[in-house]
């Protein structure tokens, strides 16, 4: 370890990291997002007075290795780091001693952890412990949760996310509805693993709020746009009638063309606008009925509408829905994303997306939309 004290700073998948470290050790760390001035202000914070290193000492620079790797998705416990706790009180320091036993992809509660830690009636003051633990990661509060397994608070930037997102990282998936989906990629699909991983919690798993016409409508609207001037002109659909949403099916039947043509809507457009409102006023594109259907006859009743293909019912199934196991194998997205993660030298044909497909199912939609964030950057 340096014989002198010091800070510097480091990127990592989370943002720019911060360490500050004596003699003994690392005396505070700073997960934190956005620009790196921010981070190394809440450093100093914690660290006043600590000189930018212009070469961190080496044991540094392999902290910060470890870390980064850590929160690429290559848990470490990070134990062996050296640390100096000098200034924290003999009850937190126990604590913390106890909680870097814990490995990664293990958590612990606050009772627990209070029991380990010498004074089982304490886990309130294991609360405080870990509300000013100076150097989150490496004494990992993250680990500990409520006694109901809920993720409860966490001090670091970001609060309760963050601590979801450095859970996710190790594996551990807070979500129960979730988890079985995420424990299959990561066991039957090795290349997609680092994937999920690094992109973290499956957003569509429940389905996006708001009622199905209106999400019909949209996908008409969006086609052959890109996404500004479909936005502008949805904005515009939208404001026809009162309220937030789009105008609903009776409405949007009464709607003159000329209006919807003035708000930018192409004249085919209109038509396939018609013919869906008309068939959810027959009570035919029904939203609740469609929930109740399987997959195959959603994807039936939403292809009869003119202009909505097999694509738009598939994405509306995994977006608009939430259903687990849709594999739209004809997306252009998901063909240049398979061929990323998978390092082939042409776009996958469909029986290979196919094959590929099998691997995830029957959570093919979770597979489907981490190949969809790692071509782009982690969202989509």
């Amino acid at each position: 370890m340096a014989a002198s004290s010091g800070h510097f700073l480091f990127d990592t998948v989370l943002g720019t990291v911060g360490l500050a470290w004596t003699a003994r050790g690392i005396d505070a760390l700073v997960l934190a997002e956005g620009d790196p001035e921010n981070t190394r202000r809440r450093l100093l914070e914690r660290a006043p007075g600590r000189t930018a290193a212009g070469i961190a000492p080496a044991a540094m620079r392999a902290a910060a290795r470890r870390i980064r790797r850590h929160l690429d998705g290559r848990p470490d416990a990070l134990r062996d780091i050296a640390l100096d706790l000098a200034a924290v009180p003999a009850f937190a320091r126990r604590v913390y001693t106890a909680l870097r036993c814990v490995d990664p992809g293990a958590t612990v509660s606050y009772g627990e952890l209070a029991r380990r830690a010498g004074r089982p009636a304490a886990a309130r003051a294991v609360g405080r412990a870990m509300a000013s633990n100076p150097v989150p990661l490496l004494v990992p509060c993250h680990r500990v949760l409520t006694a109901g397994g809920k993720a409860g608070g966490f001090s670091a930037p970001g609060g309760a996310a963050t601590k979801e997102r450095l859970l996710w990282l190790e594996g551990v998936v807070l979500d129960r509805r979730l988890a079985p989906g995420v424990r299959h990629l990561l066991r039957h699909d090795p290349r997609l693993a680092p994937v999920v991983r690094r992109v973290g919690p499956y957003r569509p798993a429940y389905g996006e709020p708001g009622d199905a016409f209106g999400a019909l409508v949209e996908a008409i609207l969006c086609q052959q746009l890109s996404t500004k001037a479909a936005a502008t002109i949805a904005a515009r659909v939208r404001a026809l009638t009162p309220g937030p949403r789009f105008p609903q099916p009776e409405e949007l039947a009464r709607l003159p063309a000329a209006r919807l043509k003035a708000a930018g809507v192409s004249q085919q457009k209109i038509g396939y606008l018609r013919d869906l409102a008309a068939r959810a006023v027959s009570g035919e594109l029904d939203g609740a009925n469609l929930r109740r259907l399987h997959d195959e006859a959603v994807i039936e009743r939403i292809t009869r509408v003119k202009g909505l293909g097999r694509w738009s019912a598939e994405m509306f199934l995994l977006f608009h829905l939430g259903r687990p196991d849709v594999l739209p194998v004809a997306d252009l997205g998901l063909r240049k994303g398979i061929q990323a993660v998978y390092g082939l030298d042409r776009l996958p044909d469909r029986p290979t997306v196919e094959r590929i497909g099998e691997r995830w199912r029957p959570y093919r939609s979770l597979g489907t939309w981490y190949v969809w964030a790692h071509r782009n950057g982690g969202e989509r």
